[in-house]
């Protein structure tokens, strides 16, 4: 595995760590309860991550080397418009389903949900997890595609992630 992918998956997780070890303590304030790490959860989450950030970091490299971001015109760099759409609707629309798909299936099985299980509650989240990523992701993805080098796109979106996490982490521990 190259070293950009194990840095960034280690990054990613620690990140990821941290959001659920955050949703956890939002929780326990909420509830009015002493705050306590549950390990399994946490588990959970940094076990997702270390699933899904590789072939994420796939998936970005893929849509840059598919549709360049930037040209070179007479010696100048140029944000190319038509490809940074491409990869945008690409992203925003595959990339998110295949990743909304797979964080609501791994949550559902690691709570140890049968394939019915798993199956309903992809039914029933699927389609509101992609409504609230699209209040959020769409953005971190223009930002990405137009100012951050392909090799630092996945540890922004994860730094961005640590509050999306914290939202994972309290949506998943609804049941």
């Amino acid at each position: 595995m190259p070293t950009h992918l194990v840095i960034t998956t280690l990054q990613a997780a620690g990140l990821s760590a941290t959001s659920n070890v955050l949703a956890q303590y939002i929780t326990a304030h909420r509830e009015k309860k002493p705050f306590a790490i549950h390990v399994r959860p946490l588990l959970q989450f940094v076990l997702f991550t270390f699933l899904s950030c590789p072939p994420n970091i796939l998936w970005q490299d893929f849509l840059e080397d598919k549709f360049p971001g930037y040209t070179s015109v007479g010696g100048e760099r140029m944000l190319h418009k038509p490809n940074t759409a491409r990869k945008f609707l690409f992203d925003q629309t595959l990339g998110a389903f295949v990743n909304t798909l797979a964080f609501v299936a791994a949550m559902a099985a690691f709570k140890g949900k049968g394939w019915r299980g798993v199956q309903r509650e992809v039914e029933r989240d699927l389609v509101p997890l992609m409504i609230n990523s699209w209040k959020l992701w769409p953005l971190v993805a223009l930002i990405n595609f137009t100012f951050v080098p392909v090799n630092q796109r996945v540890i922004v979106a994860s730094v961005v992630g640590l509050f999306w996490g914290i939202y994972l982490s309290l949506f998943a521990a609804l049941d």
